[in-house]
């Protein structure tokens, strides 16, 4: 509880500060200037995915640290996973622990491999009447929730996001079943529903977001539980521990027509997550080919809707023809978050004991900011001895770097009065969970020439010397 409300304190700093730090003069100090890089490199937390299906038929099918090491070393620089667990043989009975344990050991290999998923849980994968009931019964849904909220509470540090999934073919909430009204209408035909997703977003941890299928579904849940006007996140509800700012959307049919078969209802849909998502997860996959798919058009989507993650192979006639005309390469820079550092004015002459500042200019040329918890270091580590390192967290939060728009802020910290000669500077953005802190695999790298360090996940600024 103390950790949560340190964390909301600072937020709430961040962002009563974040337009002085926008449009701060540049203070007088020594500058540095950077090289901007058109590398494709992994970073956490966002990227192409690969899909893999865990299903209750075959219990040994299970993830491997060794390939999550190799595919982040592929062209594609893969550290994202869309694991979906289907629960078709237990729709009246408990979830085996065999099943349970494969859960531990999928994420435990992303930990030890540099990966993480997103995670989605249903029953069906098929839209057949000859293979219905689609989903369980309520009962049985809640149980199985109740059943893996540990695993998902314990393992929540490799878990992107959650989506909602559980009704319906593949966990899409189209073909539901069971007392589940396919097409509701009513307020009353949506409660079940509401109480799935409710259900989720209390068992997962504060800082995980949940995805639900289409705008108009956060729309209708924010109408009836009084956002009469459904508005979309605003800064200052933005990373809060509310339901509203903790559901987030995913697009199964991304560019496959003119309303993402059926994604969008109208304009008002499409303005809905155009300005949610600034503040919550968007990812997915293509399903069709069309007219709408076309390159161009599909960056310019996913910079409208701020996307973060794509399915690497579905649908494989687009992302083929993605591939082949070049638009591949730039989705794959650009997906989810990607800061360039311009410059940075330094403290001249820094003396130990007193006051450090450092001034950054960096732009966002991504399509997303990152949207979980990251962390923000100055980091001091001796030229003559690499063990004497010293850490200065910030409160900064990268989470308002929004994407294509440039970004000023100052970091400040009080020098040790034991420090004294050269040191490297590093600026070092890692995962704020204390199992991923120190894995570099996990630190964002910015995308300048000649300033990462891989060793550690920092990012070197400069040699400072200190008085």
């Amino acid at each position: 509880m103390k950790k949560i409300v340190i964390i909301q304190y600072f937020l709430i700093v961040a962002v009563l500060l974040a337009a002085c730090n926008t449009n701060q003069p540049e203070p007088q100090g020594t500058t540095v200037s950077f090289t901007e890089s058109d590398e494709n490199f992994p970073n956490p937390e966002r990227g192409l995915f690969s899909q893999t299906y865990y299903t209750s038929a075959d219990l040994n099918n299970h993830a491997s640290a060794t390939t999550i090491k190799s595919l982040r070393g592929s062209q594609y620089k893969m550290t994202l996973y869309l694991h979906s667990y289907y629960l078709t043989d237990y729709m009246e009975s408990d979830i085996p622990q065999e099943f349970l344990d494969r859960l531990e050991t999928n994420m435990n290999a992303l930990r030890n491999g540099g990966g993480k998923a997103v995670v989605r849980f249903s029953y069906k994968s098929s839209m057949e009447p000859k293979d219905k009931p689609w989903n369980a019964t309520p009962e049985w849904i809640h149980k199985h929730i109740d059943q893996i909220a540990p695993y998902l509470q314990k393992h929540a540090d490799v878990i992107l996001c959650q989506q909602c999934g559980l009704l319906g073919s593949w966990g899409e909430w189209y073909y539901t079943d069971n007392g589940y009204k396919q097409n509701p209408t009513r307020d009353e035909d949506f409660e079940m529903r509401w109480e799935v997703l409710e259900h989720l977003l209390r068992v997962l941890p504060a800082d995980r977001q949940v995805g639900l299928r289409t705008p108009a579904f956060k729309r209708r849940y924010l109408k009836m539980r009084g956002d009469t006007a459904s508005t979309p996140l605003t800064a200052q509800e933005a990373y809060q521990n509310t339901f509203k700012a903790r559901i987030c959307g995913h697009n199964d049919c991304f560019v496959s027509s003119a309303s993402d078969v059926g994604t969008y209802n109208g304009q008002a849909d499409r303005d809905f997550w155009a300005e949610d998502t600034k503040y919550t997860f968007m990812g997915g996959e293509t399903c069709e080919k069309c007219a709408q798919s076309n390159g161009p058009h599909a960056i310019s989507e996913m910079e409208t809707y701020h996307w973060s993650y794509l399915n690497r192979d579905y649908r494989e006639s687009v992302t083929n023809m993605w591939r082949q005309d070049g638009t591949m390469e730039t989705i794959m820079r650009r997906l989810g978050y990607r800061f360039v550092l311009d410059k940075a004015i330094l403290t001249p002459a820094p003396k130990a004991g007193q006051e450090y500042k450092a001034y950054f200019q960096l732009r966002n040329v991504g399509f997303a900011a990152p949207n979980n918890p990251r962390g923000l270091e100055l980091v001091f580590v001796s030229k003559s001895n690499p063990n004497e390192k010293y850490v200065y967290p910030q409160t900064e939060d990268p989470r308002f770097w929004m994407a294509g728009e440039e970004h000023k802020f100052t970091l400040a910290c009080t020098l040790d009065a034991k420090m004294h000669g050269d040191y490297n500077l590093y600026l070092n953005l890692p995962d704020p969970y204390p199992s991923l802190h120190d894995n570099p695999l996990y630190s964002i790298r910015l995308a300048n020439e000649d300033i990462w360090d891989e060793a550690t996940g920092y990012n070197f600024i400069a040699r400072v010397t200190v008085e």
